[in-house]
């Protein structure tokens, strides 16, 4: 089996049992490219790699590897394998090469799914960051808006490229690639809700605001001031 026909399949599949819509797919370029999303099911895979024509390299973690039918898929997709504790130079350098040769690649970088129902975003593990700047190659958010569930259809937002360019030909301290690691987390959850908060005044704009009351005014901002909230957690 090829990656074209197992994307194809497993998106006939994923649009039967969790439907989705994407979002902004036109945003994302020919060339390099590295994908980051949220993660809340196994089934987000399916959103990362049709964001993109182009096929997609995933890092996936080893255990994966080591399981015979998953391994198989990860072999055919050409994943990259990274241990759990993410420190993986072998998995770095090979996502370099990927990326060097006008390639993309894919990550979760908070590096497991997201359980949690007060948070939407966890903390990031790194990596996304230091692999623009060392192949100088844009990152492109790819949010779900909520968790899919059975049936119901889900939209996965591709936001604006995260501009890195500030960080390149040159070598980043640590604080430094930690700064660019927060305006890569920023981006993702920006675009969440700003499209949740663009999506709202859409539908003020069609009301009589004279009939509204006054208590559904603030509701775009109050979109905005969860960013906020998010963007100060630590």
């Amino acid at each position: 089996m090829t990656y074209k026909s197992l994307k194809r399949y497993f998106n006939a599949v994923t649009q039967v049992i969790v439907p989705y819509k994407l979002i902004g797919k036109e945003k994302i370029q020919a060339g390099a490219g590295i994908l980051v999303g949220n993660h809340y099911r196994n089934w987000d895979i399916v959103h990362m790699a049709c964001a993109s024509p182009d096929p997609v390299h995933f890092i996936a973690k080893q255990e994966l590897f080591d399981k015979k039918i998953i391994g198989n898929l990860c072999e055919i997709v050409q994943a990259i394998p990274v241990s759990r504790d993410g420190n993986d130079a072998s998995a770095v350098m090979q996502a370099i090469r990927y990326l060097k040769k006008g390639e993309k690649i894919a990550m979760f970088p908070e590096g497991t799914r997201n359980k949690r129902k007060d948070v939407e975003l966890l903390p990031l593990k790194g990596g996304a960051a230091l692999l623009s700047i060392k192949t100088e190659s844009p990152i492109y958010p790819v949010i779900c808006l909520r968790k899919t569930r059975f049936f119901i259809r889900t939209k996965i937002i591709i936001g604006d490229i995260v501009d890195l360019s500030q960080f390149y030909g040159k070598k980043s301290t640590v604080e430094e690639l930690q700064q660019a690691e927060k305006l890569v987390r920023g981006a993702m959850l920006k675009t969440k809700f700003r499209y949740l908060a663009d999506k709202y005044q859409k539908k003020l704009n069609k009301i009589n605001l004279k009939r509204l009351k006054k208590s559904l005014l603030p509701l775009p901002n109050q979109y905005l001031e969860r960013l906020d909230a998010q963007l100060k957690q630590e």
